[in-house]
């Protein structure tokens, strides 16, 4: 919500009268809601006027965002559309007495609230309905953005750091350190002991996820060769050549 003066056609509040409805009507109205929830602005987490790292980490990570739409401020719709960028769980409050919605954010659906004792005790039932939905269908789109993301299957950016891959070689190692049958077998054949084959199928057949694992990386590293040769590999037979004989 905003958290500064704010003046426009036919109305002006100050600071300090937003402030006071968010801790009078609006925290409560939360609290009432449900108790469980620590509530903050964003002047209480930094300086006003300021965007910063830690508001843009609580939008993106909160369990929930009440935006107030009440009064045409560009800090409020900016964050809002961020929130509804990346999360769902957003609930949007306007006052009934405030000017028109922007047509943008007019078809959203949001809860009317009046600065009122009764109006306090309207929005925290509305709140827990709300709440409630939220938690039924926590996967469900709650904006316009989600329900086309969704629709169209756009795929997010993925800025978490990827996992490097160990070698092949390494999981071949950790697979075999998981059974000693598997690395004496193993073992043996290094030495260059004979191996039996069907003894060594019984021993992979009685470790499958190890096996699994083996042939898996043994097979991607190039160390695992069922036919000896490629079929590209294999040298066709010669077949004899006839000559014609050609009569003079």
């Amino acid at each position: 919500m905003p958290i500064g003066d704010q003046k426009g056609d036919g109305y002006s509040l100050t600071s300090s009268e937003l402030k006071s409805k968010y801790n009078d009507l609006i925290r409560e109205a939360i609290h009432r809601a449900d108790p469980t929830f620590i509530v903050k602005r964003s002047d209480e987490i930094s300086a006003p006027g300021m965007i910063s790292t830690d508001i843009l980490t609580r939008i993106m990570h909160a369990e929930l965002v009440i935006a107030d739409i009440s009064y045409p401020n560009p800090n409020v719709f900016y964050e809002l559309g961020l929130r509804h960028a990346c999360k769902q769980g957003t609930i949007i409050i306007r006052d009934k007495s405030a000017p028109k919605a922007p047509f943008d954010l007019s078809h959203l659906r949001h809860i009317e609230y009046e600065n009122t004792p009764s109006g306090l005790k309207a929005l925290g039932d509305q709140l827990r309905s709300s709440l409630t939905y939220l938690q039924d269908y926590p996967d469900h789109p709650d904006s316009q953005f989600q329900e086309i993301a969704k629709l169209i299957k756009y795929k997010m950016p993925d800025f978490s750091p990827k996992e490097e891959e160990p070698a092949p070689e390494a999981v071949v190692m950790m697979a075999m350190m998981q059974s000693p049958e598997v690395l004496d077998m193993v073992m043996k054949q290094a030495r260059g002991e004979e191996v039996d084959k069907e003894e060594m199928l019984r021993v992979m057949a009685n470790n499958p996820s190890v096996a699994k694992l083996l042939l898996h990386n043994m097979a991607k590293s190039g160390q695992l060769d069922f036919f000896g040769k490629s079929p590209s590999t294999v040298s066709k037979k010669k077949l004899p050549k006839y000559r014609s004989k050609r009569k003079n």
